[in-house]
């Protein structure tokens, strides 16, 4: 390299998980991270490693996933920019990248981050949407749905619905905003909080499918949050449903980045 000196660079992805064991790196699986950080070193022939604001689990998508990474490059941002999409595979892409600070860390950086899943209500299957929505027969009542999701926001305990991200963390998380609504045949659920706990959103999603299919009461539902212990919710809801929408910084991104 010459002595060159490394730049860190943070990008927007988007990708469809269906064919990847997580985003997080594994030595014998397809990961996201693996794909992009191996894209990397055939563009740039540096060995590579991300930093992200989140791991998501096998089969969950993403279109606002944020990562970082160091890498030489003494061309134009746009033409790494270029080369990443044209090397990646289809289901995953560079959506925005732009120079950032050396300091920048995706995940420490990060305001809150936003889930959304996605539920097909209706009786017949869609092939288009099979990848990325969880398709249920059963009608849900939207209403009473969206009014259990009202009593998730504020500060609570969410140890009923997931495990720390590390050893010994604490579960408490403070929610932002929560709804659910529905489009057609499809239902939402549209979370946003500081950070999430491991399936937090797959098992908030199943525990609100209790209240939408009449098994479950509202009432009942901030009780079975409220308890704090595992074990009491629902079951985590199929992954193809969810997707990690937006990661929220103080900063926005730059006219320098450009739409892929």
């Amino acid at each position: 390299m010459g002595g060159a000196v490394g730049m860190r660079y943070r990008a927007l992805l988007a990708y469809e998980g269906t064919a990847y064991q997580g985003f997080q790196w594994q030595p014998r699986a397809p990961t996201v991270q693996g794909e992009v950080e191996g894209t990397l070193a055939e563009v740039t022939q540096q060995r590579v490693r991300l930093l992200a604001a989140g791991r998501t689990d096998a089969g969950v998508h993403a279109t606002g996933q944020v990562i970082a990474f160091d890498v030489v490059w003494q061309h134009e941002v746009l033409d790494l920019h270029r080369a990443l999409n044209a090397l990646l595979p289809a289901d995953i892409v560079v959506r925005r990248l732009e120079p950032a600070p050396s300091d920048f860390h995706p995940r420490y950086d990060a305001r809150s981050r936003i889930y959304r899943y996605t539920i097909l209500n209706q009786p017949w299957r869609d092939p288009l949407l099979r990848r990325v929505t969880y398709h249920l027969r059963e009608p849900l009542d939207v209403t009473t749905m969206d009014e259990a999701a009202q009593t998730l926001i504020g500060l609570h305990d969410f140890g009923a619905v997931g495990q720390p991200t590390q050893d010994g963390g604490h579960t408490m998380r403070h929610v932002l905003a929560a709804r659910c609504w529905g489009e057609g045949s499809l239902v939402h659920f549209e979370i946003e909080a500081n950070a999430f706990l491991r399936r937090m959103v797959r098992r908030l999603m199943g525990t609100l499918l209790w209240v939408g299919r009449g098994r479950c009461s509202v009432a009942d539902f901030a009780t079975i949050l409220s308890a704090g212990v595992d074990g009491q919710a629902g079951p985590a809801a199929p992954p193809q449903g969810l997707c990690l929408r937006q990661v929220v910084y103080e900063w926005q991104w730059g006219p320098a980045c450009r739409l892929a």
